[in-house]
């Protein structure tokens, strides 16, 4: 390498010095890679910006419409289609919310394994354009039984999109870059939903004509779907291959994107995995442990979207229409937290305390909404909750995907985080029963249990990844994940 290349910790310290949001990978095991960069700091800074710009922007507008199109149930559901659709009659809602998620899980490896074959921006435009039709054709049914159908529709189509989202972060930027980028698109999205309510509320106002189209609940499905449609074209032209097949950057922006990685994490080319490696990769007990926490998380965040505006109208007596509204605000106050606390957990370069703090905030919040009886205080106790939980889901992913050093095992992880996050969904949706309204009490005690479920395992893992590591430094056990340099970061 020329003397005038600056190492990884130059790059490092031109980073800090000139505030930019380069982030390095801090690994010290790359201290055995002396001649693997040959780019300077401001080069990496310039491709940072032009992906952050590329990526980012698409895939939080993307993923926004895949939760909004799968929790607007609860909207329409208070705006009338209870009542038109007759599903408050047995566990017909429940029904419901359930056939989305057997599709949702057996999709997901297939799913993350084409994408590969035929590239994110082909695969991906092809998703979000099949459950934007399916949405779209929500709001002209006449029955709940069509309806269930296209929810298990809608599982199948959005199955792939969010380890496909999550891979691709992963792909293009260094261990520390990722936290706060996924967190960003994650939070995006959350505020998106945040926004759902509001906008569920402006859309139930429609009525057109007297037959079933005055109905304003058909038009938070048909509007939504119309809106997701359109985002599928939208992604045909602007989501990215992966870097080596990047013909949107110039040959040394494409050389840097590919190498960067290799440099951060020592890993060699993608290779396409065998059936039984991609079941031993998913065994991993690492992987088991962080599924663990993403399923808890879920199964909270599910029952928040699907049952806190039925809590709010029957449980603590806001109408219908404030409930819409009031759907919406804890959101912010989880955006603002989570962007904020993916920032630190990058700068420390340390997952497990964040991951920690959100936890006891969720725990918090669920016990207020459970055992206070004053409204203001458990409507608090929903902001306080909403924040840990909807945080939790950002952080979890990024620290499952710290412990991966190569492609095909972050690949399997990412599918693996997102199949629990769907077996949390169907948890969500069994265990806050119909006969349980209002106050869901088996629910909210079996949330709360899950929560504090996942202290205990982060604080056990990241104690043995901290062992390993320094094992490792004592020359007591070889390269962690086979790949020398590497190491964990929990």
């Amino acid at each position: 390498m020329s003397s005038k290349t600056p190492s990884i910790n130059q790059v490092e310290k031109s980073s800090d010095a000139n505030s930019s949001d380069l982030v390095t990978t801090g690994h010290p095991g790359l201290d055995a890679l002396p001649d693997a960069q040959d780019w300077s700091a401001a080069e990496e800074h310039a491709l940072v910006k032009k992906l952050d710009f590329r990526i980012i922007p698409m895939m939080s507008i993307v993923f926004a419409l895949s939760l909004l199109d799968r929790a607007n149930i609860s909207a329409a559901y208070i705006s009338g289609m209870n009542k038109d659709l007759a599903m408050a009659e047995g566990a017909r809602y429940s029904i419901a919310l359930l056939v989305f998620f057997p599709a949702y899980v057996i999709f997901q490896l297939p799913s993350n394994l084409v994408i590969r074959r035929i590239g994110a921006r082909i695969w991906l435009s092809f998703l979000i354009l099949g459950f934007g039709i399916t949405v779209l054709g929500m709001g002209f049914v006449k029955s709940w039984i069509p309806l269930a159908v296209l929810r298990a529709l809608l599982g199948a189509f959005e199955a792939g999109l969010l380890p496909g989202c999550i891979y691709l972060v992963a792909c293009w930027y260094r261990t520390f870059e990722t936290a706060k980028r996924i967190s960003i698109f994650y939070m995006s999205s959350i505020t998106a939903v945040g926004f759902g309510g509001i906008f569920a509320y402006a859309l139930q106002l429609i009525s057109v004509g007297d037959g079933m189209y005055a109905q304003g609940w058909r038009w938070i499905y048909i509007i939504e779907g119309l809106l997701t449609i359109v985002a599928a074209v939208a992604c045909l032209f602007t989501v990215p291959q992966f870097p080596e097949k990047a013909t949107w950057l110039t040959d040394r922006e494409r050389h840097i994107a590919t190498a960067r990685i290799t440099v951060d994490r020592g890993e060699e080319e993608w290779k396409q995995p065998t059936t039984k490696q991609s079941l031993k990769l998913l065994l991993d007990p690492k992987l088991l442990v962080t599924s663990w926490m993403y399923f808890a998380t879920a199964s909270s965040s599910y029952s928040i979207s699907f049952f806190f505006p039925i809590i709010l109208t029957q449980g603590i007596g806001f109408k219908y229409t404030i409930a819409l509204v009031l759907t919406s605000t804890p959101y912010f106050s989880a955006i603002i937290g989570s962007v904020l606390l993916a920032w630190l957990s990058d700068k420390y370069r340390t997952r497990w305390p964040i991951i920690l703090f959100q936890t006891v905030a969720a725990v918090f919040g669920l016990l207020l909404v459970l055992l206070v009886k004053t409204p203001g205080a458990r409507l608090f106790g929903i902001f306080v909750a909403v924040f840990g939980v909807q945080s939790n889901a950002a952080s979890i992913h990024s620290y499952s995907q710290s412990q991966v050093a190569n492609p095909e095992k972050r690949s399997m992880t990412a599918v693996a985080i997102v199949m629990a996050g769907a077996l949390g969904g169907i948890a969500g949706s069994t265990i806050f029963r119909s006969q349980d309204a209002p106050k869901y009490l088996p629910g909210m005690w079996t949330s709360i249990c899950l929560n504090i479920s996942i202290i205990f395992c982060v604080l056990g893992l990241t104690w043995h990844l901290k062992k390993q590591n320094r094992m490792l430094d004592e020359g007591k056990i070889g390269p962690l994940e086979g790949v020398v340099g590497f190491k964990y970061t929990p």
